[in-house]
């Protein structure tokens, strides 16, 4: 954020560098950069529930993609996060996607906030002034102020004429009132646009990772994963050539099916967790059972060893066949990232027994994290 201190204005930039400092929970980053997203499109005025739709709707695929935790647990384990609990209970009692566009998701928020008034209003008592609370420091955080909505917007308005603040509130009743950006910062947000979303997108990950430590890839969990570039091409020639060495006997692992050319690269811990295409945990699988399993995980105990007999084939094939060789080679760009496959794995004369105990030394803990994160057990149906 350092780069703004050096804006050319008259502006408070200092204390808007403050805005998402020590954060409790995690509305401050949906808040701001929903507001952004909304000056994006040339909006200057809005209402509380455009704002909270464009929250949720950034929240939807953290929640129900990727299964990220967006604050503290109470003591029964349920999530005390109000975003967290809006998703949950939109997802029950309106048709979306967890992977649907978001201008769709945003406007079914709208149309269904009755659903979810509880956690509305419960937003909108505190996150639209609290933000603004760096522009006034004199005003202590436990100031009876704050609990006074008409108060603390008119306290705000005198404030404007002396601070200029980036926003001000326009009394209405309930989820109507409106955000109105100040017009002496407009040019400022739409100016560093992309600088200031790329800072809240930075608090947010680092928020939430300290929130999920277990979690690999947090930064690609925040869009949704049909969005994300995929990079399996070479792992894709790699297979076909296993598969063209060993014959008609490769089976599917999950259907015991014989595999051909007709078949889908399947991530065997969900893509959606892990966030990589590293080829230890990759593995031909017919494409309706690709289609079925989706975003979850197989039976570890049922589908385990025949994973890693696949992957021990593939390795005695690269280790023993020219082509296989090159095409193992192509994979190491973006497909083999990590020192330890190359140097423990992937490896010549590696017998089966040890090559077994390395792979499930690496992919179980990553397979035990991902259940405990809320990923479901596939429960194959044929």
């Amino acid at each position: 954020m350092n780069e703004l201190y050096f804006y050319d204005c008259n502006l408070n930039i200092k204390s808007f560098a403050r805005m998402l400092e020590n954060p409790t929970q995690c509305y401050k980053f949906f808040w701001l950069d929903s507001i952004m997203q909304l000056v994006a499109r040339g909006e200057n005025e809005f209402t509380f529930l455009e704002v909270f739709a464009g929250m949720i709707a950034d929240a939807w695929y953290a929640v129900k993609e990727y299964h990220l935790k967006l604050g503290p647990k109470s003591a029964d384990g349920t999530s005390e996060n109000l975003l967290e609990k809006a998703v949950n209970k939109l997802s029950k009692n309106v048709d979306v996607k967890n992977d649907e566009a978001r201008d769709i998701i945003v406007e079914k928020i709208k149309s269904s906030s009755k659903c979810v008034n509880a956690e509305l209003q419960s937003l909108a008592k505190n996150v639209p002034y609290r933000l603004l609370s760096s522009f006034v420091q004199g005003l202590g955080g436990n100031d009876p102020l704050w609990n006074s909505t008409g108060k603390i917007i008119d306290y705000f308005e005198i404030v404007n004429t002396r601070l200029c603040l980036p926003y001000v509130i326009k009394q209405a009743r309930g989820l109507d009132k409106k955000v109105i950006i100040n017009k002496k910062w407009h040019n400022f947000l739409v100016d560093n646009m992309v600088t200031i979303r790329g800072w809240i997108k930075l608090k947010k990950i680092k928020y939430l990772q300290d929130r999920n430590p277990g979690v690999p890839g947090l930064i690609y969990k925040l869009e949704p994963e049909k969005d994300k570039e995929r990079k399996l091409e070479n792992v894709r020639k790699l297979w076909d050539c296993v598969i063209d060495i060993n014959g008609v006997g490769f089976a599917d692992i999950y259907s015991g099916q014989s595999i051909e050319n007709k078949y889908d690269i399947d991530h065997f811990i969900p893509w959606s967790y892990v966030a990589n295409d590293e080829l230890w945990n990759l593995i031909p699988m017919d494409g309706n059972l690709n289609s079925a399993k989706n975003n979850k995980l197989p039976d570890w105990n049922t589908y385990y060893k025949k994973f890693c007999d696949k992957q021990y084939t593939l390795n005695e094939t690269v280790q023993a066949n020219e082509k296989a060789r090159d095409l193992f080679e192509k994979c190491k760009q973006h497909n083999l990232n990590s020192i330890w496959p190359l140097e423990e794995l992937y490896i010549q004369e590696i017998e089966k027994e040890k090559f077994s105990n390395v792979l499930y030394g690496r992919l179980h803990p990553i397979y035990e994290s991902a259940m405990t994160q809320g990923y479901d057990i596939w429960e194959r149906n044929f």
